[in-house]
């Protein structure tokens, strides 16, 4: 394992948020450490063509799980001691196949992984056995059913019972999405209304050229934290809450002082040209991007980074052209308590690119780093 020193001492300057009564900690004047740790491969090698993609974390975060799309393999990554424990390998077709392709994984346990192709979503254990078949297209519903064109084209989130699944429904056809709760038990599908989305600058921007489209919508990111569905959108800081005990639906506000709530909107929603597309990314990254919360159950605070770009210079490169990193203006933290209230907000001066995958371990902050094709980790210690 290497260990790089990386920033011995920073600070971070956090102004208290609104309503001084709600919080009597002091953010006033906080430091922190980041180092860098770097995955021991031992005799193998950990593929990291897609960095994260198509990873998943167990909730206590002890193992990292990576896909390799190469070699139809499941890496198990300790992180406690920092080693790759083995790669363990499934089949593509079969009564045990995963198919073709894995668009993404979840971890529904220690023991468990959901794994999705283009047909169909597979829960399996962890030694490459299917368990179960999740099929929506296939699934007889009770009542509301499947609309064409829908499926769950993003991470999902199955309950330990392995019965219901919360999951975000993309349309190709009319480029619509919803939050569902499929119940495949009881064939049940359940579109959840969020309340004031309609009013939110979400974007999502179609270039039609000739045969070809294109889609560029915002990140959007459904987590399970605890007992709670968490659906973050990187357009708007507004966060949309599910209690799974109650399945009761809440909305979360806060103002932050550093930035704005949300991006503008108004932008067109289609457009005939790519160099058109890429004048209106470039406009709307240069704007505030939100990414979805992160928890730590030590201190028992959410941290979430947000950050601008500076637009590029025009360029007559494709837009299937391999693209610079967009360069980065500013990297912001923003601190909420369980309750999602504001504690504190800070430019992180230190970070020239947002953070990719975080999480939080051990009460650090921890981001992916590819280190001279290494899988390695910035720790951000807080004092």
């Amino acid at each position: 394992m290497k260990n790089h020193l990386i920033i011995l001492l920073s600070v971070l300057w956090f102004a208290c948020g609104g309503n001084e009564t709600e919080t009597k900690t002091d953010f006033s004047n906080i430091t922190f450490t980041m180092d860098t740790v770097v995955v021991d491969p031992g005799n193998e090698i950990i593929n990291l063509k897609n960095g994260l993609w198509q990873s998943a974390f167990t909730d206590d975060k002890k193992f990292l799980f990576l896909w390799s799309q190469d070699e139809g393999t499941l890496d198990r990554i300790n992180l406690d001691q920092l080693k790759l424990e083995d790669k363990i390998k499934f089949e593509k077709e079969g009564p045990d196949g995963v198919g073709s392709y894995v668009s993404w994984l979840y971890m529904v346990d220690n023991d468990q992984v959901l794994l999705a192709n283009f047909q169909d979503i597979g829960l399996f254990d962890i030694s490459g056995k299917k368990l179960k078949n999740y099929n929506l297209a296939k699934t007889n519903f009770e009542s509301e059913g499947l609309k064409e064109g829908e499926n769950f084209n993003r991470k999902s989130i199955l309950t330990k019972d392995g019965n219901i699944m919360y999951g975000m429904l993309g349309n190709w056809i009319d480029e619509s999405w919803s939050l569902a709760k499929v119940n495949f038990k009881d064939r049940t599908l359940k579109r959840i209304e969020l309340s004031g989305i309609d009013e939110l600058p979400d974007y999502s921007i179609t270039l039609k050229m000739g045969e070809m489209t294109v889609i560029v919508p915002s990140d959007k990111t459904i987590q399970k934290i605890e007992n709670r569905i968490i659906l973050s959108n990187s357009a708007y800081n507004t966060l949309h809450i599910i209690e799974m005990d109650t399945d009761s639906l809440y909305q979360i506000n806060y103002t932050p002082k550093l930035t704005a709530s949300a991006k503008k909107g108004g932008y067109p929603k289609e457009v005939d040209s790519e160099k058109r597309l890429r004048e209106l990314m470039n406009e709307i990254h240069s704007e505030i991007n939100f990414m979805a919360p992160i928890w730590d159950p030590i201190t028992k605070r959410f941290y979430r980074f947000s950050y601008e770009t500076t637009p590029n210079e025009p360029t007559d490169k494709s837009l299937f052209e391999e693209e610079e990193i967009k360069p980065v203006s500013k990297v912001y933290l923003t601190l909420l308590d369980e309750n999602f209230k504001l504690l504190g907000e800070s430019v992180v001066a230190q970070l020239q690119q947002p953070p990719s995958s975080t999480f939080v371990k051990d009460g650090k902050i921890w981001y992916y780093v590819n280190v001279d094709d290494e899988l390695g980790f910035v720790r951000m210690s807080f004092n």
